[in-house]
C-alpha cells in the first residue's frame, strides 16, 4: 500500500513515515504545502493520504481533502491534534477514511488502512461488474461506446475533453483530464500528459526520441511527471 503524507511538522513527519514502514507499507511521498501535495498526488495516485489539517498555522489541510476526494477520489485519513468540535465538524464534511490524534498510534494506523483498503478492494470489484460501455451526449442523442474502442483522450480546454475512438470518430464530453480518467475507471486507460489519457492496450510503440507513444498513427506526448510511470508499466526485454 502506498500513501502519501501532508505534514509541516518534521517531528511528527518522521514519526509518521517510520510507523508506515514498520506496518510493512510504504510512504511514496511527502509535503508541507498543499499546491505541491496535491499536484503529487495527482501523478505518484497513492493508495490513501495522511494529511494534517492545520498547514502552516491555518485549515488549509480541510481544504487540500476536499479536492483530493473529489479529483482522485483516494481515502483522505485527517491527522491533528487538534479536538475542537468545529475544525472535526469541517473535517467530516468531506467523509474522511478516519480521523487520527497525534502522535498517531501505530495499531489505530493500521486498523484504518485495513479498512481503507478493504473497502477499495470492494469498489474495484464493483466496478468489474460493469458493462463494458459509456454513453457520450452528442447533440440531441446519447451515443454508446465501447470502452474497449477508445484510442486516447485529451484536454479541449479546462472543461472539455475529446475521447479519440478506432473508427476516427472524435467525440467531445464536458470533463476534465481528471475527471474523464476516473469516469473511465479502469485500469486499462492511463494518464501519459497532464492533457493525454491513453488507452494502454491499444499502443503500437514508443518513440523515445521524442518521447511519444504512438497508437493507429497517433502521436501523444509522454509528460516528464508521468515518465517515469509509463516505463515501469512498460514490459521491455
Amino acid at each position: 500500500m502506498n500513501i502519501y503524507v501532508v505534514e509541516d511538522d518534521m517531528f511528527h513527519l518522521e514519526d509518521i513515515k517510520i510507523t508506515i514502514e514498520e506496518l510493512g507499507y510504504s510512504c511514496v511521498g511527502n509535503s508541507d504545502d498543499p499546491f505541491e501535495a496535491q499536484e503529487q498526488i495527482g501523478t505518484l495516485r497513492p493508495d490513501a493520504v495522511i494529511l494534517d489539517i492545520h498547514l502552516n498555522g491555518k485549515e488549509s489541510g480541510i481544504m487540500l481533502g476536499h479536492k483530493i476526494k473529489e479529483l482522485y477520489e483516494i481515502p483522505v485519513f485527517f491527522a491533528t491534534s487538534d479536538n475542537n468540535k468545529d475544525i472535526i465538524n469541517k473535517a467530516a464534511d468531506i467523509n474522511p477514511a478516519a480521523y487520527l490524534t497525534k502522535p498517531i498510534d501505530k495499531d489505530d494506523l493500521q486498523a484504518a488502512l485495513i479498512l481503507a483498503k478493504k473497502q477499495d478492494i470492494t469498489s474495484e470489484k464493483d466496478s468489474t461488474d460493469q458493462p463494458g460501455n459509456i454513453f457520450v451526449k452528442s447533440g440531441n442523442k446519447l451515443v454508446k461506446v465501447n470502452l474497449d474502442t477508445i484510442l486516447f483522450a485529451h484536454t479541449d480546454s479546462k472543461n472539455y475533453c475529446s475521447i479519440v475512438t478506432a473508427d476516427n470518430k472524435k467525440l467531445s464530453v464536458r470533463y476534465s483530464i481528471l475527471k474523464l480518467c476516473k469516469k473511465l475507471h479502469s485500469l486499462e486507460f492511463v494518464q501519459t500528459h497532464r492533457s493525454y489519457i491513453i488507452n494502454w492496450n491499444k499502443i503500437d510503440s514508443l518513440h523515445e526520441y521524442d518521447q511519444t507513444i504512438e497508437i493507429q498513427g497517433h502521436h501523444i506526448p509522454i509528460g516528464r511527471t508521468f515518465k517515469d510511470l509509463v516505463y515501469k508499466r512498460l514490459k521491455v526485454i
